[in-house]
């Protein structure tokens, strides 16, 4: 995995690293501190201009609190991080963002430590047991905190049932969604490959004079295929357009008879994408094999 840039941006609490990458939650991070050294192990990543060509990221003090900053190619597998700071181990927070993977930074300054007691007085006869002195190897304990959103594929809530966004676990129904998150991540091009993922459903190719696909749910023939909860009667067209779609909504078994006339096994509902509060533009281009475009 190519890191592509690396920044140092001064922030609030003190200073931000940067390592530029269109995969940045994909970064694995290995951590410990040596002395004053924060130091952070990437495995599998290297520092790769767009051209190709490694370099690496070298700051001297750059702001208070910090002596040094570098970023290198450790070797042919792995990035190393490493924060030097003056007065002791730096705060680390460690964040993932469309930019890349960021490491949050709030150095500790001389004025921050606590002032050393001076050494009380002995008192005669009595004995002190000698300090040991630091062991310069031992890892100091350092503090990491992690955020971040994991992507699920979960609905919470459809509309098919009830005609409002309920919870499904409020509707007394069978209901199964196909999110536009599965939509999207296996590229679906007709409305039969989303329905490969909800059990029951099977499609029995191209019908003529119909909606340009046949659905049987749960061994009834006939599925109908509404628009946004609307019956399209008489309608035909070609199979239903998936890039205008939100989600794909199954609801299975006799409940189905709240939409007419309708085999007892289920019926299909595309639900279209909602209105954007700013405008919003997008193309894309598909070209595959067997004339496919």
């Amino acid at each position: 995995m190519q890191v592509t840039g690396v920044k140092a941006n001064p922030t609030s609490k003190g200073v931000e690293i940067i390592l530029q990458t269109s995969i940045g939650q994909q970064l694995q991070v290995v951590n410990r501190s040596a002395g004053n050294s924060f130091i952070t192990d990437i495995p599998n990543a290297q520092l790769r201009l767009p051209s190709g060509d490694a370099f690496t990221f070298d700051s001297d003090k750059p702001i208070t609190g910090l002596s040094k900053i570098t970023v290198i190619n450790l070797d042919a597998n792995t990035i190393r991080v490493t924060v030097t700071g003056e007065a002791g181990l730096s705060i680390v927070e460690l964040f993932d963002s469309n930019e890349g993977l960021i490491f949050g930074l709030t150095p500790v300054t001389s004025s921050a430590q606590t002032p050393q007691q001076p050494p009380a007085q002995q008192q005669p006869g009595t004995q002190t047991k000698p300090e040991q002195p630091p062991n310069s190897q031992t890892d100091e304990p350092i503090e990491l905190v992690v955020t971040g959103e994991q992507d699920e594929y979960r609905v919470p809530n459809a509309s098919t049932a009830t005609g409002t966004d309920t919870p499904i676990r409020d509707i007394p129904f069978s209901i199964q969604v196909v999110p536009q998150e599965i939509i999207r991540d296996q590229q679906v091009t007709r409305i039969e490959e989303a329905l490969r993922n909800v059990s029951g459903v099977t499609y029995q190719g191209s019908a003529s004079n119909r909606s340009g696909a046949n659905f049987t749910i749960r061994g009834f023939t006939d599925a109908p295929i509404l628009r946004d909860g609307f019956r399209r009667y008489g309608v035909v067209e070609a199979p239903l357009e998936v890039a205008n779609l939100e989600r794909i909504e199954v609801l299975k078994g006799p409940a189905s008879i709240l939409y007419g006339a309708i085999e007892p096994g289920g019926l299909i509902n595309a639900v279209s994408k909602q209105p954007l509060s700013q405008p919003f533009y997008e193309t894309e281009l598909q070209v595959g094999s067997q004339g496919f475009v």
